[in-house]
């Protein structure tokens, strides 16, 4: 019994040793690891900052001027954006001597993926290829394009077969189709509705509200004014209300007059000699007598040219301005006026730019122009009660902007 306790005791001493021994080899490794260090980084030392999670262009204008940057590798990990730090050696807080090197794990963002071409394909298609692709949509621009159809991809960023990280969006150009043409509205005062009806089709232009309004001197269903004004610009498939004569009933005396509230605002003189300026209406009672009505005759209006570039408008009694930088409107030349300001948006193609003034009295474009990315346009407005300045881009609408 004596023999096998004696066993028992000696094992429990060799354990004892042992634990010791281990204990004793771990304290001597950190002691010695804490001498080498000292003496390899002896003297002035730098604390290492933490790089991790930074941006490499942060990286070097954070570094103290004594250590030196190194990439070590790289590798995607999808936890940290392309080009910010993963790991670091030494670690943070380490002190290192002067002109250590820190060497970094530099992230190439998620997985990388081969960008489809999307050049030519519809909207619908696009959407398939960048799911296929592990690609989503970004940013979508809208342009007119005489040689691209409509709702198909004109060009992409970034660009076809270049890589880009797994489920990053692409920025896509979308083609609006080819450009409506743009014509003058000739004039149509005096003109039978039928008549009118048949001239607006020869322009590819729709007839839109009737207003009635009573009239002694005209026949009944003869055009007394349009919106908008003779000699403004149309685009095909545009409308055009008509306020025609009537010896019975009207419309609303409210209709009426934001009717004519509109034509007298958007009112635009013709250009040169191409077309017959309207005259001043004259007083009912004059007309009456001198004119009778059976014999009016109406006076021929010669037919706006197919293409002419917009004049400039010269306002009555003033002399033609000197070209500024500042676009503006057709206006009273007593009328108050503000300066708007619109910044356009960052992209990579220029857009079509309009501003149109909306007010109770109706809609008035004040200002269009094509501008590039990032252009700041000034323009000068005419105030009007409760009236808005409405910007599009691409005839979309992106902002609205207060008087």
């Amino acid at each position: 019994m004596a023999k096998k306790e004696s066993c028992l005791l000696i094992l429990l001493k060799m354990t004892l040793m042992i634990t010791m021994l281990v204990a004793f080899v771990i304290a001597g490794f950190f002691y010695v690891k804490d001498f080498l260090n000292e003496y390899f980084n002896r003297g002035e030392t730098i604390e290492v900052p933490d790089f991790r999670g930074k941006h490499l262009v942060d990286v070097f204008k954070e570094k103290p001027p004594d250590l030196l940057i190194e990439k070590r590798d790289e590798k995607c990990d999808p936890r940290f954006n392309k080009d910010h730090v993963i790991a670091q050696y030494p670690e943070p807080g380490t002190r290192v001597k002067r002109n250590k090197k820190i060497l970094l794990t530099i992230s190439l963002g998620g997985k990388q993926v081969t960008v489809p071409d999307l050049t030519g394909k519809s909207t619908r298609e696009t959407a398939l290829l960048l799911l296929n692709a592990q690609l989503k949509e970004g940013n979508r621009a809208y342009i007119f394009s005489a040689k691209t159809p409509k709702d198909r991809i004109i060009a992409q960023s970034p660009l076809p077969f270049s890589n880009q990280a797994i489920s990053q969006g692409v920025d896509v150009l979308v083609s609006l189709g080819t450009p409506a043409a743009k014509n003058f509205l000739p004039s149509l005062i005096g003109k039978s509705l039928d008549e009118a009806k048949t001239i607006l089709a020869d322009f590819s232009v729709k007839i839109g509200k009737q207003l009635y309004k009573k009239d002694t001197v005209y026949e009944p269903n003869r055009v007394l004014s349009t919106k908008p004004s003779p000699y403004e610009m149309i685009t095909e498939g545009a409308t055009v209300d008509l306020l025609l004569s009537s010896q019975t009933s009207q419309s609303s005396v409210e209709e009426i007059r934001k009717f004519s509230s509109f034509v007298e605002v958007s009112a635009v003189t013709p250009p040169g000699d191409a077309f017959v300026k309207q005259q001043p209406a004259e007083p009912l009672a004059k007309v009456v007598s001198e004119k009778p009505v059976e014999k009016i005759q109406e006076k021929p209006q010669e037919k706006a040219p197919e293409k002419i570039d917009p004049p400039k408008i010269i306002l009555p009694e003033e002399k033609p301005e000197e070209e500024s930088p500042v676009a503006k409107p057709v206006s009273d030349g007593n009328q108050a006026s503000s300066f708007l300001t619109f910044t356009m948006p960052d992209g990579f193609m220029a857009k079509e730019v309009k501003f149109l003034l909306v007010s109770p009295t109706g809609r008035k474009e004040v200002y269009s122009n094509t501008h590039k990315p990032l252009d700041q346009i000034k323009v000068q407005v005419p105030k009007v009660p409760d009236g808005k300045v409405q910007v599009y881009i691409n005839n979309i609408l992106v902002e609205e902007l207060s008087q």
